[in-house]
């Protein structure tokens, strides 16, 4: 008998994101039908034990070595009964009523193939990668020259992040993004499982590609979600190199058939210019990432229950930390320009709630996640900037 839901995870060595991930995940499917999977890649940080241990309703697929993105989701979807089945990033947080949101957004539009949310960051910033296009290379030089941040409202030079589309509203759009990408089991029928040519990146744009041929691929906002993003990985040369070679990959399979030989030759030799760019570009500017916690108040705010904050305040570093029992008090208190750290205890609060209050504070608060079992806390300064871990 099929489920109401599929959800599956794919897992590389963030088991402290994934903890927070898949607490989450357990409180928006109390209500529902649903499965969970976690696909671990062979990590080497104890992931295994920590899902084995903490979620044992979880279908845990360990595989030998790291098979890629696109591999370990098939290996899931195979096994997957729901009739809707969401691919869910290991470094998300999803709020209580995203499940049930998500699945009333299919019954109101029988049109749907892919359906994505809309992402913050974990300093509550809007992630414009929630809608995109598909890609090109002028849409690479438009991103990578800054003129997408001059002009993000452009039809044409932010076409590559569908900036003209608010962020406010639903659209149908070109392509989603795998952290939140969920599609109807028929439709895995019709098109088939992910390419595994994709090892990483890229194959949500033609996992998207190929869910237009039989539907409309959606954004809404209704689905708000946190998104650490790459934490699975390091902007290195390595990571270059896959993307971009993702999206030839892309552009072979799709494109290259309708084009002439001059054509090919040039979107080839676009891609791998940009790519030798960025390549010396991150060599030149590897020393100049910051920490903005320098910029931080030496007060500190939490939010939670009373037992978190005996269990956990001498151990957050701060001589002193101003207790609140919920967002709406801190509301009312805020007035500093100050960025103040706010230590959120997860177990104890709305995490709708949560992620309502980041969005509408965002860089006025450095936040800080407390994990359900109080044994560290983590953040994140942009999206750009691997997340820390701190253990209490």
């Amino acid at each position: 008998m099929s489920k109401e839901l599929s959800v599956i995870v794919v897992n590389y060595n963030v088991s402290p994101f994934l903890k927070l991930c898949l607490y989450s995940v357990s409180k928006a499917i109390k209500s529902l039908d649903a499965e969970v999977f976690v696909v671990d890649n062979a990590s080497s940080d104890g992931s295994v034990e920590m899902v084995s241990s903490c979620f044992p309703f979880v279908n845990l697929m360990v595989n030998d070595e790291n098979v890629g993105f696109s591999a370990a989701n098939n290996r899931a979807i195979r096994e997957a009964e729901g009739k809707i089945i969401l691919l869910l990033n290991p470094d998300t947080i999803i709020s209580e009523d995203t499940f049930e949101k998500l699945i009333a957004f299919y019954e109101d539009h029988s049109d749907a193939a892919g359906v994505g949310a809309k992402m913050i960051d974990g300093t509550g910033k809007y992630l414009p990668e929630s809608k995109r296009g598909i890609p090109s290379s002028r849409d690479f030089i438009f991103k990578y020259t800054g003129l997408i941040k001059i002009f993000p409202e452009s039809d044409i030079i932010s076409r590559y992040y569908m900036g003209h589309l608010s962020q406010h509203e639903t659209w149908e759009v070109p392509v989603l993004a795998g952290a939140f990408m969920a599609f109807p089991d028929k439709a895995v029928e019709k098109i088939g499982l992910m390419d595994e040519e994709f090892f990483m990146y890229g194959e949500d744009i033609d996992y998207s590609y190929r869910l237009s041929t039989v539907g409309k691929n959606y954004f809404t906002p209704d689905l708000k979600i946190i998104h650490f993003k790459g934490e699975s990985t390091v902007k290195d040369h390595n990571y270059i190199n896959r993307f971009y070679g993702a999206m030839l990959i892309f552009s072979r399979k799709h494109f290259f058939p309708e084009y002439g030989k001059f054509r090919k030759f040039m979107v080839t030799t676009a891609i791998n210019l940009v790519k030798t760019v960025l390549k010396f570009i991150s060599s030149s500017k590897a020393d100049e990432k910051t920490d903005k916690l320098n910029q931080v108040s030496a007060d500190a705010f939490y939010v939670g229950g009373h037992d978190g904050f005996e269990k956990v305040k001498n151990s957050l570093g701060y001589a002193g930390v101003r207790f609140f029992d919920s967002f709406e008090d801190i509301d009312v208190v805020r007035k500093s320009d100050e960025v103040i750290n706010l230590f959120i205890d997860i177990k104890t609060i709305s995490i709708k709630d949560m992620i309502s209050f980041m969005e509408r504070y965002n860089g006025m608060f450095m936040f800080s996640f407390i994990s359900p079992d109080r044994d560290f806390y983590l953040y994140s300064t942009g999206y750009n900037v691997q997340g820390k871990v701190v253990r209490l």
